[in-house]
């Protein structure tokens, strides 16, 4: 597993070069992976070939951004005939972008990943492609899939990009099942929340780190045919005891935030681990030309016999995950840069900032709003009291200890609380928060 940081150096995305035939690539991809309709498939193909043919000197390979002007000018009405089409240029040079990136294995800055992620979140929501989309499936590992782009050679994954959403809502998958490998090699870029992985590989049962549970390898099939061939939008799955038992022991963790990328190799054991009151999200890159195994085992008990797993198809429109990403996105960019502005001792941007991130929490935009809203009263609090704002910190945490949404904030605002009281003379009630009994 490699992770990086996504730093402010890489190059720019909107000037990357993407040729006319890499394009009509990706477009395949995303026609196949969206479903839509074949007059729609053909007028995006079309804005495809005609595009740097109407310049002079005409060009087969465009920067992104000359792509997307171009295309624009093509584009001229907001008919539903002009506007799907459009949004599906839109996605596969999203898509390009990443391509590149990971394959030339170059950073992807805040403000690139920004750029992909409106480009996906506008095809996605856009008042007329996104009735046309399929409903998003639950994976196995309990997240919300949305196949963005598919590329099928001979019944496998050639490449694939999808978002990946784990809601605030308790589902994280079957847990027997949840060290799972990918026969190809993949990567991910975060777009919001934490989610931690872990790695792990097959070992003698004796050896040092080794798990003391065996596990058995399980083959896993589609919903159609319980083959291993690839169906973008597949009903059910069921894994199967091959009988072969293993022992393991984990070799990697990371924790992974907004920002971050990581990869999986083709093959490797992992599974990711996000909580279970929070919402995750990631753009994931499925890429077998840079690694591909024939099967890639699922692990769970050794006396198991199968599982079926059904995916929910359509329980929730791409366009209403899409929009909850995009929420929360804005959630942690007001809060970090809150928190920024707290350290640079800046208490009125600091406030502005908690206070209208607050704002979207109460608004019912965000899932479980209740528990960023314990978190960005904890925030409040903590920052009222380094300004010595102590009956405003005071009337911040109290809210957040009250608040149940979280245990783990409820504490951390007992403990902000117990200083103010202190400060405050009130020594009943930094002894009741010392000794936990409030």
């Amino acid at each position: 597993m490699t992770t990086d940081k996504l730093n402010d150096e890489g190059h720019d995305a909107q000037h990357l070069n993407v040729s006319r035939s890499a394009l009509t690539q990706m477009i395949t991809g995303v026609i196949a992976a969206t479903k839509v309709s074949e007059g729609i498939s053909e007028h995006a193909r079309s804005i495809i070939s005609n595009t740097g043919l109407i310049i002079q000197p005409k060009r087969d390979t465009l920067t992104i951004r000359e792509w997307l002007d171009i295309v624009a000018l093509q584009t001229k009405d907001n008919s539903p005939e002009s506007q799907a089409p459009w949004q599906l240029v839109h996605l596969a040079l999203g898509v390009s972008v990443l391509r590149h990136k990971a394959r030339q294995d170059q950073p992807v800055d805040g403000a690139d990943l920004e750029f992909v992620w409106g480009l996906v979140r506008d095809a996605v929501t856009d008042p007329v492609l996104a009735p046309l989309l399929p409903g998003a499936s639950r994976s196995a590992q309990g997240f919300l899939t949305v196949p963005l782009c598919s590329l099928i050679k001979d019944n496998r994954i050639d490449e694939l990009w999808r978002l990946h959403v784990w809601l605030p809502d308790g589902h994280r998958g079957n847990r027997d099942f949840a060290i799972h490998s990918h026969q190809s090699f993949a990567q991910s870029w975060i777009l919001a929340g934490e989610g931690r992985d872990h790695q792990y590989a097959v070992t003698d049962p004796e050896a040092k780190g080794a798990l003391g549970t065996p596990y058995a390898q399980y083959r896993s099939g589609t919903g159609k045919s319980h083959g291993t061939a690839y169906v973008p939008h597949q009903s059910y799955s069921i894994v199967e005891n091959s009988g072969k038992i293993v022992h393991i022991k984990q070799v990697e963790t990371a924790l992974h935030t907004r920002d971050m990328s990581y990869t999986v190799g083709a093959g490797v054991l992992h599974r990711t681990k996000v909580p279970a009151d929070t919402l995750h999200a990631t753009l994931f890159y499925f890429d077998s030309s840079r690694g591909v195994i024939q099967d890639a085992p699922v692990l769970g008990h050794a006396d198991g016999e199968s599982y079926k797993q059904y995916r929910d198809v359509g329980s929730q429109p791409p366009s209403s995950l899409a929009n909850m990403v995009e929420v929360v996105r804005s959630f942690e960019r007001l809060m970090g840069e809150g928190q920024q502005y707290t350290h640079g001792g800046n208490l009125e941007m600091a406030l502005r900032n908690f206070n209208s991130a607050l704002a979207l929490c109460e608004s019912g935009a965000i899932p479980n709003g209740d528990r960023y809203k314990q978190f960005v009263l904890t925030k409040l609090g903590g920052t009222y009291r380094r300004f010595g704002k102590y009956e405003q910190a005071k009337d911040m945490l109290e809210q957040a200890r009250a608040m149940s949404a979280s245990s783990e904030l409820s504490i951390e605002a007992r403990g902000e609380l117990g200083v103010i009281y202190r400060h405050m003379d009130l020594v009943d009630d930094a002894k009741a928060c010392a000794s936990g009994s409030v």
